[in-house]
């Protein structure tokens, strides 16, 4: 069972990362396997930190600044994530059932083999965010921004995409109660406004 680490010792280390960040010395945050359950999380910047297999259950990260962190394997279940940057953030294999991303900002974010379901993204802005073999089913997406978004077989069943719009990379497929779908006609289906990209993804 992770330990869970108190206020204090956190905002220590945090202060240690920020000199980091800035090459003035300090250390990066590594709170791999970590329980952070219990911290005031909200609007804090841990941008660049390391919380692969850290419990965020239920964390408040409302606003919080988060490019760039290794979340790997993280338990994010039902976490707040509104209005978060997770520019580039690694998720890879993490549990964000539940959690609420609305309006989060996942620009080139990684969810490979992540699992969203019954996760809110309405309004998050996904530009270039690349889901493989992602667990998105029930997930909404409501009023979402889908610029260059690209799919590898992704569970989507039930998923609502309502208003959404933008573009999806050519070859894309998702996985629906149906079997293996293109991805553009089943999040037409899904209620977004989306055409295939045309032209070369910067990477």
């Amino acid at each position: 069972m992770a330990r869970t680490m108190s206020q204090a010792e956190f905002d220590a280390l945090l202060d240690d990362h920020r000199r980091w960040n800035d090459n003035d010395g300090g250390r990066q945050l590594d709170l791999t396997g970590r329980s952070l359950t219990r911290l005031q999380l909200a609007g804090r910047q841990v941008d660049g930190a390391v919380l692969n297999e850290a419990d965020l259950s239920g964390c408040d990260l409302t606003g919080t600044d988060l490019s760039h962190t290794e979340l790997i394997g993280a338990d994010l279940r039902h976490a707040k994530l509104i209005g978060a940057d997770l520019y580039k953030v690694n998720f890879t294999g993490a549990d964000l059932t539940g959690a609420d991303l609305t309006g989060a900002r996942l620009l080139r974010t990684d969810l490979t083999e992540a699992v969203l379901t019954g996760a809110v993204l309405d309004r998050a802005d996904l530009t270039k965010t690349y889901f493989s073999r992602t667990d998105l089913r029930g997930v909404k997406l409501r009023d979402a921004r889908l610029d260059r978004v690209g799919f590898d077989v992704d569970q989507v069943s039930g998923w609502d995409a309502a208003g959404a719009s933008g573009t999806v990379l050519a070859g894309s497929v998702v996985t629906g109660t149906g079997g293996p779908a293109d991805a553009i006609d089943a999040l037409r289906q899904a209620g977004a406004a989306v055409r295939p990209f045309a032209g070369k993804v910067a990477q």
